[in-house]
C-alpha cells in the first residue's frame, strides 16, 4: 500500500515538474524594423528617450512593426552611479555602429534604426515605416520552450538574400526601475522598457538552429521577451522576429 501511494504521488508531481511552456511566431512578408536606443541611468538627457521608447512599444504591431531594444552603456558610470543594466559589450556595440555610420563620436541617448543613426523621434518613426514597406529577404520562424531555469530556442529560416547572413539572439525585459542615488539623475526614479539582458554572439544563419539560454533568477519571467536579429556580413539588417515568453 505505501508503494502504491508513492507511485500515485509521483504520477501527480512529475507532469508539473517536467512541464515546459512553448510558443512559436513567424516573421512577416515585410521587414520588421530594429530600433536600438543607447542609454544610461547616469545620463540626465536619457530619461525622455527612455520614456518615448516606452510609449513606442505600446503601438500595435500592425501599425508599426518594430523590435525596440534599449542597450544600457557603461561609460557614464564614472559619474558616481553604476547602471546595473549596463554592459561594456553594449558600449562596444555602439562604437561599432558609430564607426559604420562614420561618426566622430558616440553619445547618449542615441537611436539607430536598422543600424543607421537617426536623430529626432519623427525621423525614427519615418525610418521604421520605410523598413516596414520593404520586402524581407529572410523568412524566420522562432519557437520557444521554457521551464523554470532554461530557455530553448529553435529558429527555422529561409535566406533569400544570398549574403551569408548572421543571427543573434536577444533577451529583453520590461517594467524595470531604479531609484538613482548619485550622478546626474540623483533623486529620480527611472523606469525602463525593452532593456537588453542578454545578447548572444553572432552565428552563421542556418536553415535550422538551436540555442539555449539559462534564465537569470533576477529576470522576471512574466516581463521577458526573446528576439532573433538577422544581419548580413556588412551589418545590413535583413529581418527580425520576436515574442514574449509564454
Amino acid at each position: 500500500m505505501p508503494l502504491l501511494k508513492t507511485t500515485l504521488l509521483l504520477s501527480l508531481l512529475l507532469p508539473t515538474a517536467l512541464l515546459a511552456d512553448s510558443v512559436s511566431v513567424k516573421s512577416g512578408l515585410k521587414q520588421t524594423a530594429v530600433l536600438e536606443l543607447y542609454t544610461s541611468e547616469g545620463c540626465n538627457s536619457c530619461p525622455p528617450a527612455d520614456n518615448w521608447l516606452a510609449q513606442l512599444v505600446q503601438v500595435q504591431q500592425d501599425e508599426l512593426d518594430v523590435l525596440a531594444l534599449a542597450f544600457h552603456v557603461d561609460y557614464w558610470d564614472y559619474l558616481g552611479w553604476k547602471d546595473e543594466f549596463a554592459s561594456p559589450d553594449y558600449s562596444q556595440r555602439q562604437r561599432e555602429l558609430g564607426m559604420l555610420n562614420r561618426q566622430r563620436t558616440i553619445y547618449t541617448p542615441e537611436f539607430f534604426v536598422d543600424g543607421r543613426e537617426v536623430r529626432g523621434t519623427g525621423n525614427v518613426i519615418e525610418q521604421i515605416r520605410r523598413a516596414n514597406q520593404t520586402t524581407a529577404s529572410v523568412d524566420l520562424e522562432l519557437s520557444l520552450e521554457v521551464d523554470a531555469s532554461q530557455l530553448e530556442i529553435r529558429l527555422l529560416s529561409q535566406d533569400k538574400s544570398e549574403q551569408a547572413a548572421q543571427v543573434q539572439f536577444v533577451v529583453f525585459e520590461d517594467h524595470l526601475a531604479n531609484q538613482v542615488e548619485r550622478g546626474e539623475n540623483a533623486g529620480r526614479e527611472l523606469k525602463h522598457q525593452r532593456v537588453v539582458r542578454y545578447l548572444s554572439p553572432q552565428r552563421r544563419l542556418q536553415p535550422e538552429l538551436q540555442h539555449s539560454i539559462s534564465l537569470d533568477p533576477e529576470w522576471k519571467r512574466q516581463d521577458l521577451g526573446i528576439a532573433a536579429l538577422v544581419t548580413s556580413p556588412r551589418q545590413e539588417y535583413l529581418q527580425a522576429v520576436y515574442s514574449r515568453l509564454p
